[in-house]
């Protein structure tokens, strides 16, 4: 029974943890779910992103995801991942990919990172530069995409399928496999934050099936063959099933997720606060509650609303408007 296993019937620490570093980023990308661009009001400073981090890495995760915003604009993050390489299974970052060059990868190697995704929402530039509003996004995310690869690290793309882009996903596929990546990741476009204006975008149900029939499609093509290369679709929504279900099992939850002011909340797509790490210590939030959160009844309620993604637009609090629901659970 490996590490991931065991936190199933092990409730002593998460054993997933997305970290978000800072809500800062250099792109305005059209579809941003959680609205990045500017600092974050009262964001956490180096020296307690570093303590986190230490905390993190006292809770011995099987893997921890850095996110932002952009991550490589948290001026200490080499650092940060330096720190929590010590014990965590694996350690990966999410990135445009802008600050990423061949010289940097080796860095984020000798650091300790083992899987980089790098965000990619087309086969050219018109499709990726459109999406992200920055002239030479693509050629930056290519740049990053081969530095990282030379350099050895585990490399990821992910792709927000669109009316921009979703009858060139073969297209989009076999670029990937060139580039010699090890996955091509779909996710639906979330209607949050700067995606919930651009409707326009939004792919129809008839459009969605077409999308699925092509990645189910490419799919079976890789299995066909002996490349290490895979494709896969992930469903940002699945766990507001799975986790409330496991709940009912009598399964702890296994994730946390750290904001960049501090924040614990119970889901990337959900505006439920349930702490902050300035008032109390990650242990002390995962021993009060927070490894049970998904069996609260707040929880299970306000996701009882949720169908599909197109739901999460009617909710109040609505994800990613400054507005939160909060639960305290110290």
């Amino acid at each position: 029974m490996n590490r991931f296993e065991e936190s199933y019937k092990c409730d002593s620490s998460p054993q997933i943890i997305s970290f978000d570093v800072t809500g800062s980023c250099n792109y305005k990308c059209l579809h941003c779910y959680n609205d990045s661009g500017k600092k974050l009001t009262n964001e956490l400073t180096n020296e307690e992103v570093i303590d986190i981090a230490l905390q993190i890495r006292d809770m011995k995760p099987f893997s921890v995801c850095l996110c932002g915003g952009e991550p490589t604009l948290r001026s200490n993050y080499i650092d940060v991942i330096k720190i929590l390489a010590e014990t965590a299974g694996n350690v990966n970052m999410v990135s445009n990919g802008s600050f990423i060059d061949y010289q940097v990868a080796c860095e984020l190697k000798a650091a300790g990172l083992k899987t980089l995704q790098i965000s990619l929402d087309g086969y050219c530039s018109m499709q990726h530069d459109t999406l992200r509003s920055v002239k030479g996004a693509f050629d930056k995310a290519l740049n990053a995409i081969r530095g990282s690869v030379e350099a050895g690290l585990n490399v990821a793309t992910s792709c927000t399928p669109s009316k921009l882009n979703y009858k060139t996903i073969k297209q989009y596929i076999a670029l990937c496999e060139d580039l010699g990546v090890n996955s091509a990741r779909f996710m639906p476009l979330i209607p949050m934050g700067r995606g919930s204006r651009i409707d326009f975008l939004l792919l129809s149900p008839l459009e969605y099936m077409e999308l699925q029939m092509d990645i189910l499609s490419a799919q079976r093509e890789q299995k066909k063959n002996t490349s290490s290369f895979y494709v896969e679709w992930g469903d940002p929504l699945d766990h507001y099933t799975r986790m409330p279900t496991n709940a009912k099992l009598g399964m702890c939850s296994y994730t946390m997720e750290i904001k960049a002011n501090g924040n614990l909340t119970v889901s990337t797509y959900l505006p439920i606060v349930i702490g902050n790490v300035r008032k109390h210590s990650l242990q002390e939030y995962w021993d009060a509650g927070a490894k049970h959160i998904w069996s609260n009844k707040k929880v299970t309620d306000y996701i009882s609303r949720i169908e599909n993604i197109y739901d999460i637009n009617q909710l109040e609090p609505r994800p990613y408007t400054g507005d939160y629901y909060y639960i305290d659970i110290i």
